[in-house]
């Protein structure tokens, strides 16, 4: 029954405040559209010893839409963005959280 609610809840969430995107394999055998909840801000990552400014987005895709890994791809219009850590499922295991780095406009 809790399942169900956070099923529900989670729907709706994606239908009212989630993003049509292009997820595309690594090896981009495949690549299909989903609807995907992204947070755009920007931040500082470290590339070795150096701290470097970019573009570093959260998301978030149902289980049941795609199960991504490091090194998939995401499209947000004309926006490319790589996933660059371990997504991990969220406690409900429904949804997959990970960010990704901006390649390319």
């Amino acid at each position: 029954m809790m399942k169900e609610a956070i099923t529900r809840a989670l729907d709706d969430a994606f239908e009212h405040l989630g993003v049509d995107v292009i997820f595309e394999s690594a090896n981009a055998s495949s690549s299909f559209p989903i609807v995907a909840l992204v947070k755009e801000p920007e931040g500082v990552y470290e590339v070795g010893s150096s701290r470097v400014i970019g573009q570093v987005a959260e998301f978030a895709v149902k289980a049941a839409d795609a199960k991504p890994k490091v090194g998939d791809a995401i499209f947000v219009g004309t926006k490319k963005y790589k996933i660059h850590e371990e997504p991990l499922l969220d406690a409900s295991n429904l949804l997959w959280k990970f960010q990704a780095v901006l390649l390319e406009k």
